[in-house]
């Protein structure tokens, strides 16, 4: 039986995938310096053209990486089940698998957001909205948690969602200055930090 034909969508979408992932791998190999437009194009198995031709420029590829490899997976969807409470780690814990899976690539998404800051770029308006979203998911959470009953009810949301989510991208910008920061460690006792200011 003749296999079916990709459609132009589908084409598309797997060739915009597959540069992703090739920009992910060569920039967790070498930096993002290195990860020439015409090395991700031929790591992904197109011509060297390929990511113009899908992304217009290496910085919006760059883009797409950040959001592929960090914000989209630390902010997926959790169980409707999912307690507050278990929906605030949840977030924490993506991040430290994210650090497991591929520490240098993290060290890179982590150094790009923070270049970004206040230039006014494409990336830095990504970034902040990205951040408020990330707030107003945990605070959400916490609202959630206090109805019910795993996080005490005298958690204040919005400057207890604010703060964790600061604990967490100072962390990261002292790892990224240090390279002797055991992030991975930092990662853990900012869970338990969350978890003892939520329920004790």
């Amino acid at each position: 039986m003749p296999s079916t034909r990709r459609t132009q969508p589908e084409r598309v979408e797997q060739s915009t995938a597959r540069l992703i992932q090739a920009a992910a791998e060569l920039i967790a190999e070498g930096g993002y310096d290195t990860a020439s437009a015409a090395e991700i194009s031929r790591r992904a198995g197109y011509s060297r053209s390929m990511v113009h031709a899908r992304f217009g420029t290496k910085e919006a590829l760059l883009e797409a990486v950040v959001s592929s490899a960090y914000q989209g997976p630390v902010l997926v969807d959790l169980p409707e089940e999912a307690t507050g409470l278990e929906r605030v780690l949840a977030r924490l814990d993506t991040t430290a698998a994210l650090i497991d899976e591929s520490p240098a690539l993290l060290r890179v998404v982590f150094a790009v957001q923070f270049q970004a800051a206040g230039t006014g770029s494409a990336m830095n308006h990504r970034v902040a909205g990205w951040l408020t979203r990330l707030r107003a998911d945990i605070q959400a959470a916490i609202v959630d948690g206090q109805a019910d009953g795993s996080i005490r009810a005298t958690v204040d949301p919005e400057p207890t969602a604010h703060a964790i989510v600061v604990e967490g991208i100072g962390t990261a910008f002292v790892w990224i200055v240090d390279p002797a920061e055991d992030y991975r460690a930092r990662i853990a006792q900012w869970r338990q930090h969350t978890l003892d200011t939520l329920t004790a």
